[in-house]
């Protein structure tokens, strides 16, 4: 029966997609509404969201009432926009441009090859580039990932003396703003694609006016030429979708950027493998990797993500767990 379930397991993940594409978690915000109701508020046919909302009270994410409506739960909470925990633009993406990829999984082991382009014709990066509306969604999820990652940060370091933090491939700046909220006087520089910077530019002035002073956006190549003169350079989940090959040259141009700051610091935040067996969690993230980043994409213990920073003239000078599964390495440029 468990084979059954699991094989299954893609249908419930298009209907969890579904729930947060339509936003039916927000919809049930001030109490239990039918599947007439939520179908005329989402422009949906009655019959299908019906079977839909049955499947996912069934696995417990919404609760069915006594009268046929159909309400919150702990679960569906994370998939309201308004809560400070949400998953709901995660979702969207991982049951669907994500599950997408995994359909060609056979493709991935046959080949060794990332499975995404030969869905979407290029890589995530490529295909969010002239996809606008599934990019806004891709940003909005990676905010959902690195929400809690910007909170916890703010309160490991100490910012007060800092002038300048950059993030290097850091979307929105979710992270940034969590570090600016702690620190006043610390100002924030976000280094991403040119699309990521002009959405998240306009985002800005509308979502946090109060940080539009001290966050900038820079569109920049993460491979090429990176801003100078930062006390801290920051990587979040960047390295964790690259190969070796590309990661090191990520690293190699940090390095150039930092060649005349040798007290300033780099933080590479990444949920490294483990030496032991992995967690489902951990299972599930190694493969999305191979399935979803560039070719040859695998998750890196301890000893191989030092071994990269040692290779690109870093030394590492403190390693610190995360309450989120990551691991916050601090590196200096090797003297």
């Amino acid at each position: 029966m468990l084979a059954l379930q699991l094989a299954c397991g893609g249908w419930i993940a298009s209907a969890v997609g579904a729930a947060a594409r339509l936003g039916i978690a927000d919809l049930l915000d001030d109490g239990p509404r039918s599947a007439a109701d939520l179908a005329q508020a989402t422009g949906t046919v009655e019959a299908v969201l019906s079977r839909v909302l049955n499947l996912l009270a069934a696995v417990g994410l919404f609760a069915p009432t006594a009268d046929g409506r159909f309400s919150n739960t702990e679960h569906s909470q994370l998939l309201r926009s308004s809560d400070p925990g949400s998953m709901r633009n995660f979702c969207m993406l991982a049951a669907g441009e994500y599950q997408a990829g995994f359909g060609e999984l056979m493709h991935c082991l046959e080949t060794g090859e990332s499975a995404f382009p030969k869905v979407f014709g290029g890589s995530v990066y490529e295909y969010m580039a002239r996809t606008p509306n599934a990019a806004a969604i891709y940003d909005r999820a990676m905010d959902d990932l690195t929400r809690p990652v910007g909170a916890l940060l703010a309160g490991m370091r100490d910012w007060s003396a800092a002038d300048l933090a950059v993030d290097v491939g850091g979307g929105r700046g979710t992270l940034l703003k969590g570090l600016l909220g702690a620190a006043p006087l610390l100002r924030g520089l976000c280094v991403d694609r040119p699309d990521v910077c002009a959405r998240a530019t306009d985002d800005l002035k509308i979502e946090s006016p109060d940080l539009a002073e001290r966050l900038r956006f820079a569109p920049g190549d993460i491979f090429g030429d990176l801003p100078g003169d930062s006390d801290f350079y920051i990587l979040k989940n960047v390295l964790h979708n690259w190969n070796d090959t590309s990661s090191s040259k990520i690293l190699v141009a940090l390095r150039r950027a930092m060649a005349n700051q040798p007290d300033a610091r780099l933080l590479v935040i990444e949920p490294l493998a483990a030496d032991s067996a992995p967690s489902a969690t951990q299972a599930v993230d190694q493969l999305m990797q191979m399935v979803i980043c560039e070719t040859g994409t695998t998750s890196r213990t301890l000893a191989q993500m030092s071994q990269l920073l040692k290779n690109a003239d870093f030394t590492i000078v403190k390693v610190d767990p995360m309450a989120t599964g990551h691991k916050l390495i601090e590196a200096a440029p090797a003297v």
